[in-house]
């Protein structure tokens, strides 16, 4: 009984990769027919300006309803992205300016700590060089914050969102 069982099985998979080999080559002779390629590269040219009228239409309505586009979210991605290089980039100016705390920077700098950063030339420095560069550094961390205030009014399109 064993043995009748196996000889189906087998039969089964030899029957299986022969109709596996005959999809196969016909999948190969549509995929290889050229009227049919031009037929389908005609039809979908057709239907462009149709696509192009229902994205309109869509965010026309987004608009109205208030609910964000593949465009907007696309946006929002890349500004993101842009905050979080700014971002980086004063976190570093920061470490070299904040003085360290028990091993590892603060998280959320106190006012007394900003005030540090603001008030660095107004301290006696203990040599030019040491103000030189405490100086750049305080201009670079201005910059930066405008650069950021700047941000948020790039890429507002769709104010409902």
């Amino acid at each position: 009984m064993t043995e009748k069982k196996s000889d189906l099985y087998k039969e089964l998979k030899v029957f299986g990769k022969q109709k596996e080999q005959q999809l196969n080559s016909k999948i190969q002779e549509l995929i290889n027919n050229r009227e049919l390629i031009e037929s389908v590269s005609r039809s979908s040219q057709m239907q462009v300006p149709e696509i192009i009228k229902m994205q309109e239409a869509s965010e026309r309505r987004s608009i109205i309803m208030n609910y964000p586009t593949k465009k907007d979210v696309a946006n929002i991605a890349k500004l993101v992205l842009q905050l979080e290089e700014k971002i980086d980039k004063l976190e570093e100016l920061l470490s070299t300016v904040i003085p360290e705390r028990n091993g590892y920077l603060r998280s959320q700098p106190s006012m007394s700590d900003l005030g540090v950063v603001y008030s660095l030339g107004s301290k006696k420095m203990k040599s030019r060089e040491e103000s030189n560069k405490k100086e750049e550094n305080k201009k670079r961390i201005l910059d930066l914050i405008n650069q950021l205030q700047d941000l948020k009014f790039v890429g507002q399109r769709n104010r409902n969102v």
